[in-house]
């Protein structure tokens, strides 16, 4: 196929308004993907999960937990300066290894056993993944998973003030605990005290915004996520027509990442036993569509995932005629592919990283950000790493 970056943006502006999980727009979103991969010839499965957490409720309990900890370890500072340090230190780790956390809890089957128990179903949020598949020719081959999320979210913070306030609740945390540490007991004891009442005002500014933060169902999600939909569409539509590649290609349109990558947990804990680890090879595409700036994403975050895998190596080989290159850390965002790794699979990302992201999460985020030479780049690039398999 010849990848057409003008259908992709057409497609995509047909999914370019408000899909938050559990809104009528989800719905509408999902039934669109349903009948597209229905009208080029798939069979899909549609595979429903509950959302028991969401990291924001998380990170709100946590913040009003911090504002109470932080205001009684200041007053404890006095007479145990030590322990009330280390009450602090403990939050500024948690707050520094959240995504570590998360990781965990949602990757763990048992706990996400028990948080579902808790509640009864009919007071979750629902939400499901959509998925097609072509089968590969000749001998059993490798597996390739092409993903994108379909679910969109906005919120009362923008990207850059979320990233502000956590920062500043951060440092200041640490600068809190800092002064416990170095401070006289006479400063200790005497309300206010500059080099400690400072830093703890600091760090209640800097929490105060994020227990007001709400999550609403206003942005159109252009960049976050209808470009990278548009390229894996008009990419399912036109290998399907192919002659078929010899790896077999499973579509996997997830749901619910925007809540946590919970769409793709569930998808890896529905399916853990039939995809073969040492043969299965998934990219993900979260933001594409601009012109220049496609990147590779292959950590968790700031965390390390040990050598380079075998799928990172192969990619970076074919992006160099693309000038594609890789990107270190994941910019505060959470990406499916940090799901596909903390259960061992070899996983990427390709998103761009311009100053357009700072649009996400918000009313702006309109598909007037997509390029069409964008998404062809994202298309021919998926389109040459597919075909690099046939070799």
């Amino acid at each position: 196929m010849d990848f057409n970056g003008e259908e992709a943006v057409k497609i995509a502006k047909s999914l370019a308004f408000p899909r938050a999980v559990g809104s009528a727009g989800e719905q509408m979103a999902s039934s669109f993907i349903e009948k597209k991969l229905i009208d080029s010839g798939y069979l899909l499965q549609r595979e429903e999960f509950f959302v028991p957490l969401t990291p924001w409720g998380v990170i709100k309990t946590f913040a009003l937990l911090a504002l109470v900890i932080s205001i009684d370890a200041r007053m404890l500072a006095p007479s145990f300066p030590i322990a009330s340090s280390i009450l602090i230190f403990l939050m500024v780790a948690f707050l520094a290894f959240y995504t570590f956390f998360w990781f965990k809890l949602l990757g763990s089957a048992s706990i996400f056993r028990w948080l579902i128990s808790r509640k009864k179903k009919e007071r979750l949020l629902r939400s499901h993944n959509i998925t097609a598949s072509l089968p590969g020719h000749g001998r059993p081959g490798p597996h390739l998973y092409l993903i994108a999320h379909y679910d969109s979210k906005s919120q009362s913070l923008s990207l850059l003030h979320r990233a502000f306030f956590l920062l500043l609740s951060g440092l200041s945390l640490l600068w809190l605990g800092f002064s416990f540490l170095s401070s006289s007991s006479d400063a200790l004891g005497s309300f206010p005290s500059l080099g400690v009442d400072f830093p703890l005002t600091l760090s209640i500014l800097g929490i105060i915004p994020l227990l007001l933060l709400k999550t609403t169902n206003q942005s159109p999600g252009g960049l976050d996520n209808a470009g990278s939909l548009g390229v894996l569409l008009h990419l399912a539509e036109g290998l399907k027509g192919e002659r078929p590649l010899r790896p077999g290609v499973t579509f996997l349109f997830s749901g619910a990442e925007e809540l946590g990558l919970q769409g793709a947990f569930a998808y890896l804990r529905e399916h853990e036993k039939e995809i073969e680890k040492e043969n299965s090879y998934f990219l993900n595409l979260d933001a594409v569509g601009i012109k220049g700036k496609l990147r590779i994403f292959s950590r968790k975050g700031f965390l390390p995932v040990g050598g380079e895998s075998f799928l990172l190596s192969r990619l970076k080989e074919i992006a160099k005629p693309f000038k594609i290159g890789t990107w270190p850390f994941s910019f505060g965002f959470l990406m499916d592919h940090q799901a596909i790794l903390e259960k061992g699979y070899q996983a990427v990302t390709l998103a761009c990283p311009s100053k357009k992201i700072l649009n996400v999460h918000t009313e702006m985020d309109t598909a007037d950000h997509l390029e069409q030479e964008g998404m062809e780049e994202a298309g021919k690039f998926i389109l040459a790493w597919l075909r690099s398999w046939e070799k």
